[in-house]
């Protein structure tokens, strides 16, 4: 009976073994089930939720409310400040796979007194995705040639720079794939296609402060508008007009911001009446619409369709002012709005042996000068 006892525990006991293993490997089994499951749903949410990212570069005159634009597109209600040499902000828009697409926005300060800067946002990874505008001071027709001019010289100069580096060798990237890849379609077809030189990376011209300009004489507004005009059917840019004090043009620059961050619809129309805002997209203007022609059905401007000709046109009306406003934005440093105890107490400990260290030299500077030499 003892026998028969001890094997029937035996015999129990290794039947709970071989469960407890059975269950030890189911187990196992649902546990890579599940995170074969994970991987997989994990691999289609990856590809169905590719967010995209995009760059926006704002530069132009300053003082001209490119800061005040940004302000209502990222819907931000305090009242803008001077912007500071070089600036980053950026946001945020879900797209119809409710992902967050990001869009960086840079903002250069200081018209083109600080275009040095513009290397850091210029590097070869963002320029695949990187849209430009530039915004000029419609109401200073003075320093809008130049100020395009410089502008976009010194962009296209950053650019080729960047792209000669060993990062966009190594990402294949050249300034010829890249000008292909960002030219306009009407751009590469356009009649006018040996006479213009597009920009490598999308390009808007914005002109601001349009409440002002609609006041000029009529013959200065024609003017302005078709340098503007050539000026952004040479570069391969779109052109239009824009005033923080006109709803209808507040909306435009609204919709256009949002099309250049996350490729939403853009409002489409053609307007190249000098009397009305100008509104014209990349690729649809030309240069015999741009030149006119007279009461006799001539060509009113004549001589060949040269980047010289026209700037010598426009500046004999608008002598251009090729220094920049000195005046800079206050030092954020100061302002009461940024108070950190600590960083300050320690930036006014710098600041008193930057004092000392001055006087120092001095110091030193003037027993120098009253040393003898000869007396040596």
């Amino acid at each position: 009976m003892k026998a028969r006892k001890y094997f029937k525990t035996n015999h129990t006991c290794a039947l709970l073994e071989k469960y407890k293993e059975y269950c030890y490997y189911q187990l196992i089994i649902m546990v890579l089930e599940t995170i074969w499951d994970l991987a997989v749903d994990l691999k289609k949410k990856e590809k169905n939720d590719n967010h995209k990212e995009h760059i926006l570069l704002l530069i132009g005159n300053q003082s001209v409310g490119k800061s005040s634009m940004m302000y209502r597109f990222l819907d931000r209600r305090e009242s803008p400040k001077p912007t500071l040499a070089l600036e980053y902000s950026f946001c945020r828009k879900s797209n119809q796979n409710l992902v967050k697409d990001v869009c960086h926005i840079w903002e250069l300060g200081g018209g083109t007194s600080y275009t040095n800067l513009l290397s850091t946002p210029l590097s070869p990874k963002n320029l695949k995705n990187m849209k430009v505008i530039v915004m000029v001071d419609l109401s200073d027709p003075n320093r809008i040639w130049y100020t395009v001019e410089t502008l976009l010289e010194k962009l296209n100069t950053l650019i080729k720079k960047s792209l000669n580096t060993e990062l966009a060798k190594k990402m294949g990237m050249d300034y010829a794939s890249i000008k292909n890849l960002n030219t306009n379609e009407e751009l590469k077809e356009h009649p006018d296609r040996s006479k213009i030189d597009p920009l490598p990376i999308p390009l808007v011209i914005i002109g601001g402060k349009y409440d002002e300009f609609q006041n000029f004489e009529p013959e200065q507004k024609k003017v302005i508008c078709r340098a503007l005009r050539y000026l952004a059917h040479h570069y391969g840019a779109s052109l239009q007009f824009y005033s923080s004090r006109d709803p209808g043009l507040v909306k435009r620059g609204h919709d256009l911001l949002s099309h250049l961050a996350f490729e939403t619809d853009h409002w489409k129309g053609l307007s190249q009446d000098y009397n009305k805002p100008l509104f014209i997209p990349c690729g649809s203007d030309s240069l015999s619409q741009i030149a006119g022609t007279n009461s006799n059905g001539e060509r009113e401007f004549l001589g060949s369709f040269t980047m010289d000709v026209w700037k010598q046109h426009y500046t004999t009306y608008f002598p251009q002012n090729i220094s920049e406003r000195g005046d800079l934005p206050p030092n954020p440093a100061n302002d009461s709005n940024f108070r950190e105890t600590i960083i300050d107490q320690i930036r006014a400990r710098k600041d008193q042996e930057l004092e000392r260290y001055k006087k120092e030299i001095e110091m030193r500077s003037e027993s120098w000068k009253a040393l003898d030499l000869d007396s040596i």
